[in-house]
């Protein structure tokens, strides 16, 4: 778009930072007014503002990273179905197709035209997911769909709102094929006060400064972000850098063998190709994503090594070149099955892109090199409230332990890299929900063990208390998030029922409509976070903390880190190290490499490889990570 005036720096910065405060104030605005705990407490919610064409400039600081993708490809393929000549003041437009907008459809998009005297100034888009939205099964995840018709309903381009009214009509038609259409109905006009508080922001900026001026310093940021992007690109050694991950299995398939997704990326000069051909064919059960789902998942693992250019905006996506091949795991054509998502290809595809950038940045940036991190599980539970007499969908997600990094150890019991997500806290869920929980704390020994060691795993048991019928659409169970440079994977993921009792039964991750009684106890627990470096290089007074603060066991403590320590005082907490017994159990250890390979506490083959020459103080990164590090990040 060309323009005559010029914008000054100034006003640059103020609306650049505007634009993300609506966004952010429209997320803070969905928290409060959405009904399910997921959207409202967890923050399953997203917001952005974007240009008439559809190119993302800004959302908000607390938004789902898993969503920013989506939000270019969702307004883009509106515009191919409903022009910009048939929109008006008022209108708001439901929009919910895996193969088009990216993710599951599950993640509603409500896309609101913003006019200004007569032309559209903008587009808001808010992203909420919603907790059900049909299918077979309560919550929609379904592991074992063979294609996008046992996963619930999907929703082209579709004027809902007109003139700032509900159409009944149509809402009727959907609220007839979910769960918990009342509730849903209240998520909605979470999304549309949302949408229109974002219009009203734009609308006072085009005010105060002018729609031209507003364009320009949409466009302006653009450009400012892609310089920034090209300066530190340059700075990345020429050279192609590989890496691949697992999905544990495919449900459908004989043999249910794994699902591997591969990238190989190219650094030339100021471009970075990331090519993702090699990935495996796509499953026959639902574990694919969308062409749309990579590039988000891909663009989400950018932003992850680079967050100082955030918030993601068109100055990024226009910048990075992402190849794929229809028909693959990361490119399913329709009708392949989707649900599984952030669990599925998005998660590899993040962890794999991190995995890359890794190589290219080791040299310029070693404090960017991360490991793998705790893996998205989907957990659904639905039935008969027996206190209300109504249907009800729980859907829980896990948070577990989050990558190493160069220079620390990694966060456990959160969800890092999806920068918003909180913890849902089990007294909310056991008000709302028929459950009570008898333990929730954190898993020993189940980091990715190394010099800086990765986070630690939730482990969450629950007893449901009516019969419900249960889903989990999950992995990382046979494939934990890999370590690097000599540290290991982490622990994997794992759903049991009655622990301990003879009707003990081990579910997986892929648990499909199995069916509870009231009375049935539930153990869930999420993947550890992937170590950095040699166990055995790691300070043993570190090690006697652990065991002090009850994550680690003392055989954990030998077996991976050499490290004896002796009980002086249990009940004051006075522990001391065994130095002679210590450093003869390293010496033994270091003569017995630890096992290769890409299961749970391994050495990943292709990860030992990924390391760097100098590794960096928590004091001299600092000053790097502190930099234009938005809240949540």
């Amino acid at each position: 778009m060309e323009h005559d005036m010029r914008i000054d720096l100034i006003t640059f910065e103020v609306l650049r930072n505007a634009f993300v405060a609506a966004a952010y104030e429209a997320s803070t605005t969905i928290e409060r007014i959405a009904y399910h705990p997921v959207i409202g407490m967890g923050r399953d919610r997203s917001n952005a503002i974007l240009t008439p064409k559809g190119e993302l400039v800004a959302h908000g600081h607390t938004d789902a990273a898993a969503h920013y993708g989506s939000f270019e490809e969702s307004v883009k393929e509106l515009l191919k179905d409903i022009p910009v000549s048939q929109m008006q003041p008022g209108d708001a437009y439901l929009f919910s197709d895996p193969y088009r907008t990216g993710s599951h459809v599950n993640d509603t998009r409500l896309i609101r035209p913003i006019f200004y005297k007569g032309e559209i100034l903008a587009f808001s888009c808010t992203v909420i997911h919603w907790p059900d939205i049909g299918g077979p099964y309560p919550g929609t995840f379904n592991p074992h769909a063979d294609s996008c018709y046992a996963e619930g309903i999907r929703i082209p381009p579709i004027k809902l709102y007109e003139n700032n009214r509900l159409n009944e009509p149509i809402w009727k038609f959907i609220s007839l094929n979910i769960r918990g259409a009342i509730e849903r109905r209240g998520d909605l006009t979470a999304q549309f006060e949302a949408g229109k508080l974002m219009e009203k922001r734009m609308i006072e900026l085009a005010d105060k400064y002018g729609p031209e001026m507003v364009h320009i310093a949409m466009e302006e940021q653009f450009n400012y972000t892609e310089r920034m992007l090209r300066k530190e690109i340059e700075a990345m050694p020429d050279g192609e850098y590989y890496f691949e991950d697992f999905g544990d299995q495919d449900v459908l398939k004989e043999g249910k063998p794994p699902i591997k997704v591969t990238c190989t990326l190219t650094v030339k000069g100021d471009q970075l190709t990331f090519d993702w051909t090699g990935s495996d064919v796509q499953p026959k059960a639902s574990w694919g994503c969308s062409r749309a789902t990579l590039l988000g998942a891909n663009f989400l693992g950018f932003m992850i090594a680079f967050p100082e250019l955030f918030p993601l905006n068109h100055g990024v996506t226009r910048s990075i070149n992402v190849i794929s091949k229809p028909g693959t795991c990361v490119h399913v054509n329709e009708p392949a099955g989707t649900t599984g998502y952030c669990s599925g290809a998005f998660d590899k595809i993040e962890a794999v892109t991190i995995a890359c950038l890794s190589q290219a940045i080791a040299s310029v940036k070693p404090w960017r090199v991360y490991p793998a991190a705790v893996s998205l599980t989907n957990l659904c539970l639905g039935g008969i409230n027996p206190r209300t007499g109504r249907p009800f969908v729980q859907y829980t997600y896990a948070v577990g332990g989050e990558n190493a990094r160069v220079f620390k150890d990694g966060k456990s019991l959160i969800f890092m890299r999806f920068c918003n997500a909180r913890t849902i806290p089990q007294e909310l869920e056991e008000r709302w929900f028929p459950v009570i929980y008898t333990r929730y704390e954190a898993r020993k020994d189940s980091c990715g063990h190394g010099k800086r060691r990765g986070g630690f795993a939730l482990v969450r048991e629950l007893q449901v208390l009516t019969d419900v019928t249960m889903t989990i659409h999950g992995d990382r169970e046979k494939f934990p998030p890999f370590g690097l440079n000599g540290g290991t994977n982490g622990g994997g993921c794992a759903l049991k029922i009655n622990v301990g009792t003879p009707q003990e039964k081990d579910l997986g991750m892929y648990a499909t409509g199995e069916p509870l009684k009231a009375g049935d106890n539930i153990y869930y627990t999420s993947s550890g976070g992937g170590g950095y470096g040699n166990p055995l290089d790691r300070d043993p007074e570190l090690v006697k903390e652990d065991i002090m603060d009850e994550w680690l066991t003392m055989e954990a403590a030998k077996k991976y880190y050499g490290v004896v320590v002796n009980v002086i005082d249990e009940d004051a907490c006075e522990y001391e190290i065994d130095w002679e017994a210590t450093n003869k159990l390293r010496e033994e250890l270091r003569k017995k490499p630890f096992p290769r390979g890409t299961g749970e506490h391994e050495i990943n083959p292709l990860g030992e490889n990924i390391r760097v020459e100098k590794e960096p103080t928590e004091e001299e990164v600092q000053p790097h990570i502190t930099i234009a590090r938005p809240p949540g990040w």
